[in-house]
């Protein structure tokens, strides 16, 4: 019965490996990593590969891990500049936030002194007002009645006793409608 053989993209796999993981794709290499293989056949398709790798242009996956750098260091700049403007921000509205407290402790210090001012001014026109207790004052009204002052007001026409010439209430008709 016949043997396949090694193919050259199972090599290929094996070299790629082993390149990733740092290590040099010697043939031994690639023919412990397989578990199998002649070192001839391994080292054939090995100078194939390298023959390939050698030819001037970009390969696909070198195309890829440029790419795949590039985004890496993109994202990181990225980052490192969205943290720089959130501390920035974050700075500016603690900043703002400090003097909103230091305005606001200001004004309650003032509104506490003006209710201060409005009492002792409530205080000082209380004391300045004359107490009646709520009858006011008709002093002058009792004095100008025995004085003689001559008040032709209504009110001080009844007090001095004086109604009927206020109004006469026997003069006027009663008329009754039946």
């Amino acid at each position: 019965m016949a043997r396949i053989g090694l193919s050259k993209s199972e090599v290929k796999a094996s070299r790629d490996q082993l390149l990733a993981e740092g290590r040099y794709p010697s043939v031994d290499a690639v023919r412990a990593a397989l578990g199998t293989g002649s070192k001839s056949t391994i080292h054939r398709h090995l100078k194939e590969l390298s023959d390939e790798d050698a030819q001037p242009g970009i390969k696909r996956d070198d195309t890829a891990r440029s790419l795949q750098v590039m985004v890496e260091q993109l994202a990181s700049h990225l980052h490192d500049d969205a943290e720089r403007r959130y501390r920035a921000l974050y700075a500016e509205h603690q900043q703002a936030m400090q003097d909103k407290e230091q305005e606001l402790a200001a004004l309650r210090e003032t509104v506490e002194k003006l209710q201060l001012r409005v009492d002792e001014l409530e205080i000082d026109a209380y004391a300045s007002q004359p107490h009646d207790h709520g009858f006011g004052n008709f002093s002058h009204l009792y004095a100008s009645s025995r004085g003689g002052l001559n008040d032709s007001t209504a009110f001080s026409m009844v007090l001095s006793g004086g109604r009927a010439s206020v109004f006469d209430v026997d003069s006027r008709p009663i008329h009754y409608k039946v």
